[in-house]
């Protein structure tokens, strides 16, 4: 497989649209589309390859059935060698796949996203995963509630991991209107964002993660975020069972990024809870990690964890560096 796609590969997000500039413009032009009639998967010299299969989620406003997706997935399986890769939607169509990534909760993307992977012969043994934005939640929740068939290595690329309390380009700050005016907001958005019937049809609400609001009755009850983290009012042992299946996991943050707050999280780091507007503090010091919630401290220790960066605002990282995580971490 030859791809030809316009370099440096960068993404924008506007509103709610991520567009991955440089594999957006042009249809893959070298897929054998009778492995998939939604010509969404990559299957070439499956017999030549001892590299694992390699699963695929897009961020929020994307599909696995735009061009960009699909020409990911391509580049994906030519770097590796022609190794079977697919991106797996939780929609059945383009519109319904990108629409699920708003008004279809975290849990029952996952649920989908896990019925297609097991009803997929080619993922049996196992595969390697690879998460753009919030598509890493999706990943990240098939670790923890499922992961059979497991994961062996995933690749976050920005991922919301740690979740997010801001909207894009307004991060609480001390600025004195800008700062006010998007604090104000994240208070208005906490109020409804716990409540049960907002996690019930809100996947961004599922991410929301208010570090004033992190012991509140609601978002212990109520939130997804807070249940998969064993932050909420019930302790699930197999969280940390199914988080330990996975063998390698490779954190990589977007060193501009104004898409998340903190931006740390997309490498378990969080706002300090003493004073969490005017500090960040490191995954270590985290209490997912100190007392060790759903595995974090263990998979560290463990050898698991890798850290990368990139420079830039959310998914601008370049072809260049997308071919060497994928060189180093998915051989």
């Amino acid at each position: 497989i030859v791809v030809k796609l316009p370099n440096p590969l960068s993404s924008k997000v506007h509103g709610y649209q991520t567009r991955l500039v440089g594999f957006s413009s042009q249809p893959r032009s070298l897929v054998d589309k009778s492995l998939d009639t939604n010509n969404r998967t990559i299957l070439t010299s499956m017999k030549n390859s001892i590299t694992l299969p390699v699963v695929l989620a897009h961020g929020m406003g994307d599909s696995c059935f735009n061009y960009g997706m699909m020409n990911i997935t391509e580049f994906i399986s030519s770097t590796l060698n022609g190794t079977y890769a697919t991106c797996v939607p939780t929609g059945d169509d383009r519109t319904s796949d990108t629409l699920n990534g708003f008004v279809l909760n975290m849990d029952a993307n996952v649920d989908v996203f896990a019925e297609k992977i097991q009803n997929d012969p080619a993922l049996r043994n196992g595969f390697n995963a690879v998460g753009f934005s919030q598509g890493n939640n999706v990943i990240r929740g098939y670790i923890a509630r499922y992961n059979n068939p497991p994961v062996d290595a995933f690749l976050s690329i920005d991922g919301v991991n740690a979740g997010t309390a801001a909207l894009p380009d307004c991060a609480p700050s001390n600025n004195m209107i800008m700062g006010r005016i998007c604090k104000s907001l994240m208070s208005t958005l906490s109020t409804v964002a716990y409540r049960r019937f907002v996690q019930k049809h809100l996947f961004q609400a599922n991410y929301w993660r208010d570090p004033t609001k992190i012991n509140s009755r609601d978002y212990k009850k109520n939130s997804q975020l807070a249940r998969w983290g064993n932050e909420g009012d019930y302790t699930d042992s197999s969280l940390n069972e199914n988080f330990a299946k996975t063998n390698k996991f490779v954190w990589i943050l977007a060193e501009e990024d104004s898409m998340i707050w903190p931006r740390e999280g997309e490498q378990w780091g969080e706002p300090n809870p003493a004073n969490p507007f005017d500090s960040v503090i490191a995954m270590n010091e985290t209490r997912w990690y100190v007392d060790d919630l759903f595995g974090l401290r263990k998979a560290d220790e463990s050898g698991k964890f890798f850290f990368e960066s990139h420079s830039g605002d959310h998914l601008q990282f370049s072809r260049e560096e997308l071919e060497n995580w994928i060189k180093k971490y998915l051989p």
